[in-house]
């Protein structure tokens, strides 16, 4: 009878031990949590403005759309394009912001454009963005 005691013992801490490392493991395997706020005109295409939750440290590595590759930015004070974006915290990228993602092109008013962005470790998270309206009809 005192043998069943450890093994018992043993295959609770076993199983344990396992939940914890997939709950931890699942949570730093997974894509940052995008929040596409929209797209505004900007010299040569649309800015795209959205805020990253990342689940510990992680990067932006690309965009693309039906249009093509995006363009990543560092704006410091100049802006020059770069391979990533780091994304250690909750980040926001857009106008006002030091890291920008661009959308070369022409674009007419669609409601949404559809914005694939890969993170570190091949991660993909699709978006649907929305344009901004105002801003065509003004220069349309």
């Amino acid at each position: 009878m005192n043998l069943l005691v450890p093994r018992l013992t043993r295959s609770v801490l076993t199983l344990l031990a396992s939940a914890f490392l997939l709950t931890t493991l699942s949570s730093a395997g997974s894509p940052p949590v995008v929040d596409a706020h929209g797209l505004t005109p900007t010299f040569g295409g649309m800015l795209l403005a959205a805020s990253f939750t990342p689940h510990g440290k992680d990067a932006l590595t690309g965009a693309w759309f039906d249009g093509g590759h995006a363009k990543l930015l560092a704006c410091k004070p100049h802006c020059m394009v770069v391979k990533s974006i780091p994304l250690d915290s909750p980040t926001i990228i857009g106008q006002d912001s030091l890291y920008r993602v661009v959308l070369a092109g022409d674009f007419r008013y669609t409601g949404r454009v559809k914005v694939v962005l890969r993170f570190e470790d091949m991660q993909l998270v699709t978006v649907s963005v929305p344009m901004s309206s105002a801003s065509f009809s003004l220069s349309e």
